[in-house]
């Protein structure tokens, strides 16, 4: 009997949740996503053995019955488009020569699935003039100012309030960005995505054991995280396989991610060895995230865009400094301007000051967990902690931030002044500040705060005044 590999990917899913800024749809959205899972089981009656994958939108699965397969391809898309206006969903089969998948098939299945995900879908809530239009979505409306989609989230919110509330009566607080904001209206969108997965699942003897155990991973990573950081203020919004997006509480943001980083690492080392073909290679996954820092009125698949683009942007850096395996690490970004850019543009119109003498960058992570070379998440939140304590020069290091867009040299004069009154008012010690900036970088100092690194100059001061600005005292 024939046996067919069969692949789904779901596409649009941060836009269909991050269309908004309402937390309740935002959430509703989610699980919406999230029941597409168990729908899939539902559908099919599929042994569960033969799930290969089934998370974050991405779905492999073996077939022995072409008749139930050919129903799937037929209807199972229609049904989850109908239950999500705004999402699509690319299909490829591949028949297998044996029992068992092979790598093989895998990467021939990929392949069908990136031509399939390049090929253009027409929307099903398609819009034409003689439609009344929702005014916040421009979707065609059908009651009450709501297009399908936004109907669809909030009736799958209402369902999901009602079994939160029934056993946490001080829920009903926390419907509003305004409650996760901090103090200064700031909160963080956090995406994190696994490193080295195309390298490791060749490798694997039992795939569909191996996606059970890291969607398992990855969900306790998020929970000891979580309490680790002691604060309800975290919202996560797609959790599975090795992808994580949540919104939280701007103030523990950094720490947050560090421990879910540390989590995810140690968690997934203690299943992979067992699942490997060749026992002796040693292997373990690693990850990369981006934290967007944004006002709570700021709009959400901009802040998640930029999130997306920083976790990128650290991967690449992440690779450089070890092909096989890019160690775990992070970057972020305080977005203050109205208008959304791509973080290149960012890099050019913001992070990069040239003076008579010099181009300084200021972006100066990634922040790795633990890579020698590279400036650590704990030495950077230790370098923040020192900077935030009385008697800091920080509020002078601002106006030595301005100073170095139009001279060096007045820079320079300026950096010393500031270490000389601060030394001379005795309510700082520099002593103490060189030991935290040597921790973060070697060649650190509180007089030599630009460095070389990644072969340009750059200075973690512009890094440090963002975390400030967006946080408070803990």
């Amino acid at each position: 009997m024939a046996k067919y590999l069969y692949g789904a990917s779901i596409q649009g899913i941060q836009d269909f949740i991050f269309k908004t800024n309402q937390l309740q749809e935002i959430v509703g959205a989610s699980e919406i996503v999230k029941s597409i899972e168990q729908e899939f089981r539902d559908f099919t009656k599929i042994d569960k053995k033969n799930i290969l994958l089934n998370a974050a939108g991405n779905i492999k699965a073996i077939f022995d019955d072409e008749e139930m397969l050919q129903k799937v391809v037929l209807e199972f898309p229609k049904m989850i488009m109908q239950k999500a206006y705004g999402i699509t969903i690319s299909q490829a089969v591949v028949e297998m020569e044996g029992d068992k998948e092979t790598s093989k098939e895998i990467n021939m299945l990929e392949k069908k699935l990136k031509i399939q995900r390049n090929k253009p879908s027409l929307p099903l809530d398609l819009s034409i003039n003689i439609l009344k239009h929702a005014p916040k979505t421009a979707r065609p409306q059908i009651e009450k100012d709501m297009d399908m989609a936004t109907k669809q989230k909030r009736d799958a919110y209402a369902n999901w309030f009602k079994k939160v509330i029934e056993n946490d009566a001080e829920f009903e607080k926390s419907k509003e960005l305004s409650y996760i904001s901090n103090g200064k209206n700031k909160i963080a969108v956090i995406h994190a995505d696994g490193n080295g997965l195309g390298q490791l699942i060749p490798k694997l003897s039992d795939i569909s054991a191996f996606s059970n155990s890291l969607n398992k991973a990855t969900t306790e990573a998020y929970e000891v995280a979580k309490k680790k950081v002691e604060n309800d203020k975290i919202r996560k919004i797609i959790l599975g396989g090795d992808d994580l997006t949540v919104i939280c509480d701007a103030n523990y943001a950094l720490s947050f991610t560090q421990v879910f980083l540390e989590e995810f690492e140690s968690r997934t080392e203690k299943f992979i060895k067992d699942q490997l073909e060749e026992k002796n290679i040693q292997h373990k996954l690693t990850a990369c995230a981006g934290i967007a820092y944004c006002n709570e009125k700021y709009p959400f698949h901009y802040a998640v865009s930029l999130a997306e683009a920083l976790c990128s942007a650290a991967k690449k850096h992440a690779k450089s400094t070890n092909e096989h395996l890019a160690p775990s690490s992070l970057m972020f970004h305080n977005i203050q301007s109205s208008n959304f850019q791509s973080w290149e543009k960012f890099v050019a119109d913001e992070l990069t000051i040239t003076n008579d003498k010099q181009t300084i960058r200021c972006d100066f992570g990634p922040y790795y967990l633990n890579q020698d070379g590279e400036p650590s998440i704990q030495d950077f939140e230790h370098t923040v902690e020192a900077y935030r304590s009385d008697g800091s020069p920080i509020s002078r290091l601002r106006e030595w931030m301005s100073e170095l867009s139009k001279s060096k040299q007045s820079a320079e004069n300026m950096l010393a002044r500031i270490n000389e009154i601060a030394s001379q008012n005795g309510t700082w010690d520099n002593s103490s500040m060189d030991n935290n900036l040597k921790q973060l970088h070697q060649e650190l100092s509180s007089k030599n705060l630009i460095i070389v690194k990644d072969n340009m100059q750059k200075t973690p001061i512009y890094d440090v005044l963002q975390i400030l600005s967006v946080t408070e005292v803990k």
